[in-house]
């Protein structure tokens, strides 16, 4: 009674401004105390502009779909009963076969009607049902295919009244019904597609329909295929698993941050000739647009690199050379240039993530074509162990990087058991030193590079030998940061002091350079600013 007592002496506005930064499920909970605390947190809630159901993460998964979308029905109601002007509605639910769609359609109506500035309903779709058995001699199945989960349609008469909309966020919804132009969705500057049924068509209305859009994201949108944007004011543009793309013209000249996630060739067995069944996505930034910040990536996507292939991933380079900031898979980094028709064509910007056991071709015959005078920041993440380094450092020999500071290399983590032949053991094996052979002998000097993080670093052999690589070519590097795995590929103290000791002994160009060896909860040094691998989500979805 006295705890009791003493809190209800705080200022009303103290306690709703403590209850407001719980979580909806921690604020319920205190409904337990007392009745008193259960009027508190429905007054909270009554007069917070913002419904965000999104940011518990048990709230979707720790209840049943069925109870879920009643206490979204019941938050709204309250909200709407007692409260204040709501500014923002965020819901994100698994939703299964038996959830009505017209409460769902209820709760966007809702916010529109009430003035919400932004509106985000992710209706994610259930994980497929595993197998017990595969059939003896089935060929494995793209995990992302065939389990398209039905889409929930959205009404004619949706966006036809105005509204104060800027932010719209649909996942696993149909726009099939949805007539353009919508004067509902004339005021948004962000835009965010997942699981949506929009088409090459419907995308371009909509990009017209929205004269003041600033943000687009598109994530697997499986009708998506030649795709064409032009807006004078996008400055953040997103394509995340759009399997069915072949072809990407935008026309943005404000735009500043790029990202693509999506396979490097499309196939096409309709061709006349077997070798033009795979043709490469082609990407075309137009103007180029001065980029600030470019994410490329592929992995999780249907590569299938081959070093014969004479045509790859079309490259990006000659629109993003300006960039400040670049995040590149293992996918790509060797650069092609042909000329065909005495027009420069640059054909692929591709690091073949080739096993130890692979050959690669030489390198002689690639020409390098420009630098990246601005770049400052880079992130390579690596797709499996067994990268090739003649691959990373003929792509640093190749492209003058004159002003980089900072480089990101988030691993693959290796699970392999360890053992007398495994890379993982490699790291107890210090009487095998070779680190004087470790890094290839090229000339190249990062003359402004002060800062180095490993992500997932293990001590392998390989991982050695790229580090080793790096610490030979960065003679002013100030701090080596190694960030160990956790989870399953987790290290022990020990596995820790032997990596220090072996990454200290390494041939340096800097003799001046610190190296921190922790684990992810103790690391409190930066990070690179794209901390979202789209890879990773995409293996979720």
């Amino acid at each position: 009674m006295e705890q009791k007592d003493r809190r209800s002496c705080l200022p009303d506005d103290v306690l709703q401004s403590i209850l407001r930064k719980l979580s909806l499920k921690q604020a319920v909970r205190t409904g337990a105390l007392s009745r008193w605390w259960e009027s508190q947190w429905i007054r909270a809630l009554a007069s917070s502009p913002v419904v965000d159901l999104t940011d518990d993460p048990d709230f979707a998964r720790g209840q049943p779909p069925a109870l879920s979308a009643a206490t979204v029905d019941r938050c709204l109601r309250l909200h709407t009963e007692l409260g204040a002007p709501l500014d923002m509605f965020r819901v994100a639910l698994v939703c299964p076969s038996d959830l009505d769609g017209q409460d769902v359609i209820g709760w966007i109506a809702t916010g529109l009607r009430r003035g919400a500035r932004a509106v985000e309903v992710d209706l994610a779709p259930p994980p497929p049902e595993e197998e017990d058995e595969e059939e003896e001699g089935e060929e494995e199945e793209d995990p992302h295919a065939g389990h398209e989960a039905p889409l929930l349609e959205l009404p004619a008469d949706l966006f036809q009244a105005r509204n104060s909309l800027e932010r719209l966020a649909l996942g696993s919804f149909s726009l099939h019904a949805v007539p353009l132009p919508a004067v509902g969705l004339a005021g948004l500057r962000s835009l965010s597609l997942s699981h949506v049924d929009v088409t090459d068509e419907a995308l371009r209305g909509l990009v017209a329909n929205c004269p003041a859009l600033e943000r687009l994201s598109l994530r697997r949108c499986s009708r998506l295929a030649m795709v064409s944007v032009a807006s004078e004011t996008l400055r953040v543009l997103e394509l995340v698993g759009c399997q069915a793309l072949k072809q990407l013209c935008v026309d943005a000249p404000a735009l500043e941050s790029f990202a693509l996630h999506c396979n490097i060739f499309v196939t096409n067995p309709d061709a006349p000739c077997e070798w033009d069944w795979d043709t490469p996505v082609e990407v075309d930034l137009l103007g180029p647009p001065a980029l600030r910040d470019v994410y490329l990536s592929h992995i999780g996507c249907d590569t299938r690199l081959d070093t014969e292939h004479n045509a790859l991933y079309p490259s990006l380079c000659l629109d993003v050379v300006l960039a400040r900031i670049l995040t590149i898979c293992s996918i790509g980094l060797l650069v092609r240039t042909e000329n065909h028709n005495a027009h420069k064509l640059i054909r692929s910007v591709t690091i073949y993530s080739c096993g130890s056991d692979q050959h690669v071709d030489s390198l002689s015959w690639l020409d390098p074509f420009k630098d990246m005078p601005n770049l400052e920041e880079l992130q390579l993440l690596m797709d499996y162990e067994g990268y090739c380094l003649e691959a990373v450092s003929g792509f640093f020999k190749l492209i003058p990087l004159p002003v980089l500071q900072r480089l990101f290399v988030c691993l693959h983590i290796d699970h392999e058991p360890e053992g007398e032949g495994s890379s993982s053991a490699a790291v107890w094996s210090v009487e095998n030193d070779d680190s004087k052979d470790m890094a290839p002998k090229e000339e190249i000097v990062l003359d402004q590079l002060t800062f180095i993080k490993f992500v997932n670093f293990s001590g392998t052999w390989c991982q050695l030998r790229l580090l080793s690589f790096f610490l030979d070519k960065s003679p002013v590097l100030q701090q080596l940061v190694l960030v160990t795995p956790e989870g399953e590929g987790a290290l022990g103290d020990d596995r820790l002091k032997v990596i220090h000791e072996r990454v200290a002994a390494l041939e340096k160009a800097s003799s001046e350079a610190s190296i921190t060896v922790c684990r992810p909860k103790e690391d409190d040094t930066p990070n690179h600013p794209h901390t979202r691998y789209f890879h990773e989500e995409y293996e979720t979805m």
